[in-house]
């Protein structure tokens, strides 16, 4: 199964309708306006989403009720199943205002080559190792956050 068939199957069909190629129901689903639990209309344009096998998490809360819905930040949700990995293919989406592309989609299957799936790209890291100062946004920040909680 390639990414653009594990996101329809497991988040993409519960956004639109999966008609024709994979990658294009990926490109409606991440582009389209969608209903809001609060009745208005609105585009995936901030908070985040994690995809796995059967489970879709997502901070934007959409009236749909097969999707999961939580409040952290997504520094916190991505540490979270960092930390509790069970080695499973899983998408870690960043949304904001530009929408995030299907060229920026890639599934995360072992903690040494995490990522994290961006409007301005993929950040790409080894989760396994301390970060630097040269290591993406969110290696940094997982780090920092990952030393935090220990203490």
């Amino acid at each position: 199964m390639n990414t653009f068939e594990f996101f329809n199957q497991h988040f993409g069909k519960h956004l639109v309708e999966q008609q024709g190629k994979p990658h294009e129901a990926v490109a409606r689903a991440l582009i389209a306006s969608h209903m809001l639990a609060s009745g208005r209309r609105s585009r995936l344009s901030s908070g985040w989403a994690i995809v796995k096998p059967r489970m879709a998490t997502m901070q934007l809360k959409l009236a749909t009720p097969s999707i999961n819905y939580d409040e952290r930040t997504r520094t916190q949700a991505f540490l979270f199943e960092l930390e509790h990995w069970i080695q499973t293919p899983t998408l870690f989406m960043v949304f904001d205002k530009k929408p995030l592309s299907v060229t920026d989609l890639f599934l995360t299957v072992d903690l040494r080559a995490v990522r994290i799936c961006t409007p301005v790209g993929v950040q790409t890291f080894d989760y396994t190792q301390q970060s630097t100062e040269l290591s993406p946004q969110y290696h940094r920040l997982l780090f920092r956050e990952r030393c935090k909680n220990a203490s």
